[in-house]
């Protein structure tokens, strides 16, 4: 006979196990959006580099700040309510007092709090413009900005109509706030992730970045003379080919990038642009009286 205990610890167990699962599979999707909206931006199908999946869950990395920012804003809450407001402290007295004379309002400035940087970002999405491609992070946008409408109504009915806290409908364990707050939440960090990810490729293409590598191909005659004279930036190096973009300073939202099979070249020269930038200034002081 299965007893009470038994029960208690196959349930926590299997909800562990439920909590790693979604966490991987939400780190892969934040992942996903970074590596999409990356070489999207340089014009690089990301299909077609055949990244691994674990390539592709460590660049949920990039979106560390945008993963840690709203648990950060739930602790400060919560160390703010226990330092002036729970029953203990100077303001607990005129909470319990202020709750029965506005059994409404308090429950719903209190969900408002909980949910402020959520719904921040959420109206922030509406000011973005949409790029000129389809692209997973068009796509997550678009849904954050909906996602955030509806958690907008449903704190202000659990306070107005329901005059219940949102954080108490989580700790009893509630399926749709939870659901609905983790979805949100996992929306905007895809978001930021997203536009770091553009950021990144736009340092990148105009040659600002410490990682941009110019590259120059070493040709027999007549082969790839359409790279002839191109400044070239090397993107990466996948599936027997060099992929590489043209630079462009102010960078375009389409600039052009090459596929060229290692077969095709008889050797790569590649440099930083660091370094060309110290070349000149040596050749500048040379130059020099």
């Amino acid at each position: 006979m299965v007893t009470l205990p038994t029960l208690e610890t196959a349930r926590r167990i299997a909800e562990s196990v439920i909590i790693a699962a979604i966490s991987s599979a939400g780190l892969y999707l934040v992942g996903t959006v970074y590596t999409d909206a990356y070489y999207g931006r340089l014009s690089i199908e990301v299909t077609s580099l055949d990244l691994a999946p674990a390539y592709v869950a460590l660049q949920s990395i990039h979106a560390l700040w945008g993963l840690l920012e709203y648990p950060l804003w739930l602790l400060l809450i919560y160390v703010l309510y226990r330092t002036l407001a729970s029953p203990t402290r100077r303001l607990g007295p005129w909470f319990a007092e202020t709750r029965p004379r506005f059994p409404r309002l308090l429950p719903i400035l209190a969900n408002l709090i909980v949910v402020a940087p959520l719904l921040l970002d959420a109206s922030v999405s509406f000011q973005e413009h949409e790029l000129p491609h389809r692209s997973v992070l068009t796509e997550v946008t678009s849904v954050l900005r909906y996602t955030g409408l509806v958690l907008l109504g449903y704190v202000l009915w659990l306070g107005w109509s329901q005059r219940r806290f949102l954080v108490n409908e989580v700790r009893t364990r509630k399926v749709l706030p939870i659901s609905l707050v983790f979805l949100v939440y996992l929306l905007s960090a895809m978001a930021a992730t997203g536009i770091v990810a553009e950021l990144a490729a736009v340092e990148l293409l105009t040659g600002t970045s410490e990682a941009s590598l110019r590259v120059e191909f070493v040709t027999r005659s007549g082969v790839l003379p359409e790279l002839v004279g191109k400044e070239l930036i090397l993107v990466t190096t996948r599936n027997g080919a060099y992929f590489v973009v043209e630079c462009e300073s102010p960078p375009s939202q389409q600039p052009t990038s090459y596929v060229v099979p290692l077969t095709a070249v008889d050797a790569a020269r590649m440099r930083r642009f660091s370094n060309d930038e110290a070349t000149l200034g040596e050749e500048v002081a040379e130059s020099a009286p």
